[in-house]
Parts: C-alpha cells; sequence; structure tokens
C-alpha cells in the first residue's frame, strides 16, 4: 500500500505543476490583454487591477520583458513626484496571421506584437474551385505571410464562412461552397504550421476587428452587420461576441423579410410593402443579389451604366454610377436600403445596441448606400428608442482578416 502510495506522489506533483503552469499562463496571457487594451499602464496599475501584491506583478513584467514581449518607457516628466514607467507591448514580440474568405475572395494579413498589420494578401476563389483548391489556396496564403519575415509566428486565426465548431476546429457547412462540409480546418492548418490555430466565424472576426480597431472601440454593445456572398451579425455583448448554444447567433442570411418592388412608391415617397411575397435577406441584400437586380434592370431598360465584369469592378462601376445618380442603380439601392433598414430596425429591437455597423464590399458605395439606409432606419424606427447610429465600418476589405488576427494574439497565452 505505502508503495502504490509513494509511486502516485510523483504523478500528483506533476499534474499540480501543470496546473500551476497553465494558470501562470492564462495570469500573464490577461496582463498582456491589459496592456495591449491601455498602453498608459504602469506595473502599479496592473497589480491593482489583477488584485495581486505589487512584487507579484513585478515578477510576471520583468519575465516578459526578458522573453521580449513587454518593453517599458519612461512617462513624461511631471511638477511633482518621480514619473511613472509605463508599460508597452514590444512589437518584435512574435507575429500572428489572420485569415478572412467567403465564396470569392481569401484575405490574409499579418501583424506585430502590438497588433500593427505588417502585410496583406488576396487571393480569388474560382466559381470551379474544389474545396482542396480552395484549402490549397488559404495554405499558400499563410506561407507567403510566414515567409515575408524572420520573426516567429506564434498563432494563426481564421474567419471562416457559415456555421462553425470553434471547440474542434471544424468548419461545419457552408451553402456557397459545393462540398463544404465537416472540413477539419482548424487540425490541418495546425499541424501544417505547427501553431496554435483559432477558427471563428467570419463575421463574428469582422466584428472583432471593429471592437479593437474600428467603429465599436471603446463600446459595450453593438452589431456588426457583413454583407458579403451571405449576410451575417456580429453581435458584441458587454465587449464579448455572441455565439449561441450551437453557434448559430447572428446567422441571419436566411431571416425573411418583405419586398419592396422597385418603382412602386407609398404616399409618403417610401416603397410599397408587399408582404404576401417574403424572401431571405441574402436573396434581397447580399453582394451577388444586389449585381443581380442592377444588371437585370438594366438589360430591360437597355441602360449599360454598369458593364458585366468581374466582382471587384462590377463594385467600382455601382459606386461610381450611383455618385452620378444612374436612376435604375439608385432605384435598386434604394430598393435594398428599405429592406436593410427594417432588418436593423428588428435587430435595434432585439439587442437595443449603441451603434449598428455595416461592414463588407459595399461600403465603398458610401452614402448612396449608407444614406438611403438611415433614411429608412428613421421611418421604421420606434419612437420610444433612441434612433440608433448606423454607421460604414472604416477598416477596409482586410477587416475580417484583421480580427481574425487579433482574435488569434488575445487567444495565445505564453508557454510555460
Amino acid at each position: 500500500m505505502r508503495t502504490n502510495l509513494k509511486s502516485r506522489r510523483p504523478k500528483t506533483r506533476l499534474r499540480r505543476l501543470k496546473i500551476k503552469k497553465k494558470a501562470v499562463a492564462s495570469l500573464e496571457a490577461e496582463l498582456l490583454r491589459r496592456v495591449r487594451a491601455d498602453e498608459g499602464l504602469s506595473r502599479v496599475d496592473l497589480a491593482r487591477q489583477l488584485h495581486l501584491a505589487p512584487s507579484t506583478a513585478g515578477a510576471y513584467v520583468d519575465r516578459l520583458i526578458a522573453e521580449g514581449f513587454l518593453s517599458e518607457r519612461q512617462k513624461a516628466e511631471r511638477d511633482f513626484g518621480r514619473p511613472p514607467t509605463l508599460l508597452a507591448l514590444n512589437p518584435e514580440g512574435g507575429r500572428f496571421i489572420g485569415v478572412d474568405f467567403e465564396a470569392h475572395n481569401i484575405m490574409a494579413t499579418v501583424v506585430d506584437f502590438s497588433q500593427r498589420p505588417m502585410r496583406e494578401v488576396h487571393k480569388v476563389i474560382k466559381p470551379g474551385d474544389s474545396v482542396e483548391q480552395i484549402i490549397g489556396k488559404i495554405e499558400r496564403a499563410i506561407e507567403e505571410l510566414i515567409n515575408d519575415h524572420s520573426r516567429e509566428v506564434l498563432g494563426i486565426g481564421v474567419g471562416v464562412p457559415g456555421i462553425i465548431d470553434p471547440k474542434n476546429q471544424v468548419a461545419l457547412h457552408y451553402a456557397h461552397i459545393p462540398g463544404w462540409d465537416n472540413i477539419p480546418l482548424g487540425e490541418r492548418l495546425a499541424r501544417r504550421f505547427k501553431v496554435d490555430v483559432y477558427l471563428e466565424n467570419n463575421i463574428r472576426s469582422m466584428a472583432l476587428a471593429e471592437l479593437w480597431f474600428g467603429q465599436g472601440r471603446g463600446l459595450d454593445d453593438f452589431v456588426c452587420l457583413g454583407i458579403r456572398t451571405g449576410i451575417g451579425a456580429g453581435v458584441v455583448v458587454q465587449r464579448k461576441v455572441l455565439h449561441g448554444k450551437n453557434n448559430l447567433a447572428g446567422e441571419i442570411g436566411g431571416w425573411l423579410c418583405p419586398v419592396a418592388p422597385i418603382g412602386q412608391r407609398g404616399r409618403n415617397g417610401g416603397n410599397v410593402w408587399n408582404c404576401d411575397t417574403l424572401k431571405p435577406l441574402e436573396e434581397i441584400a447580399s453582394v451577388p443579389a444586389i449585381m443581380q437586380a442592377i444588371l437585370q434592370r438594366q438589360k430591360r431598360s437597355g441602360n449599360n451604366a454598369v458593364p458585366q465584369g468581374q466582382e471587384e469592378f462590377l463594385l467600382e462601376d455601382i459606386a461610381r454610377a450611383a455618385e452620378a445618380r444612374d436612376p435604375h442603380v439608385c432605384e435598386v439601392l434604394e430598393n435594398v436600403a428599405e429592406t436593410l433598414g427594417w432588418v436593423i430596425c428588428q435587430i435595434d429591437a432585439m439587442f437595443n445596441p449603441q451603434k449598428i455597423i455595416l461592414a463588407g464590399p459595399l461600403v465603398m458605395l458610401g452614402e448612396s448606400l449608407l444614406g438611403p439606409v438611415k433614411k429608412c432606419v428613421r421611418q421604421y424606427g420606434s419612437e420610444f428608442r433612441d434612433q440608433i447610429p448606423v454607421v460604414d465600418s472604416d477598416l477596409g476589405r482586410f477587416n475580417g482578416a484583421l480580427g481574425a488576427a487579433a482574435l488569434a494574439l488575445h487567444e495565445w497565452k505564453p508557454k510555460r
């Protein structure tokens, strides 16, 4: 019996040591997150925030400085007392890669340890590409970013379209890529690149980018409405992205919405809603749906203000035509704005956020779309609620990739 007890003691000590190391790594990761959120913190501030003794906090800080993750700088002189020494992230501490993709494009970026973007890569997904070819393009985009610099890559974040299982790192389903079902993408990328990989829904990645870098910075509650090949909502509540029981929160692309027929105006100037005809939101307001509506309208009228071509050029042409007040393009955008305004009012009624942020390629349309959307929100919004601010994202086309990189950076923990 004594022998058995003795044999168990080393295992028990080893288990306790692993638990302690895990706890230390988690605490140091939280310390780094605090500095990342506010690079005006001193050691004393950190000790107070983390409820640690100053000497304990100082020991952690010293180790992170020695390992190259933190640096210190002297605050400007003040009239009395010794100026505090402030902590800052060391850009040389490592790199994080973020990938964001949907049915047509792969966007990838790399950021340094202080979250500053270093380089971006764009790859096109062709209509005939297989699942394996798409994954191959993702891997090549990551390779390009890894090989661009000698600094160590510490983690990879991937914004995946459709439904995912973030716990098991599996992409479950995406309707717009044939065969995209139950793909163990996280495991494959982790095995290939020998670093931790973090999967998130791509619209939630866009919301994370807004939270840390963009229009949502400093807010507790907001919704990022991502409009691309599909449509989804990244819901942020108390600075955390809402996932839901089965990671389906924000999957609003299938919402049935009333259709506002073009050209049928009511007495107040707004569209006449046809509630007998309901269509999924993605069939009304997604990028492909808008392009199709404009091209069909032009075909009937014989107007070719927007030539047929690649998606990118179509959007640029649509933006130019809208700015020139082409009547057919403006009618389609006003029709889409009616639906988006209605959807935004439903989101406001459900979550009452501080702000709703429109993100995705349609942002390049600017006030041509945003203006009518705001007008419709004012028209359909409840008189008992404050007017919700609706804004365009200002992070550009790589906002989802930036959010994915930041996800990896925030989830990463020092090895202990």
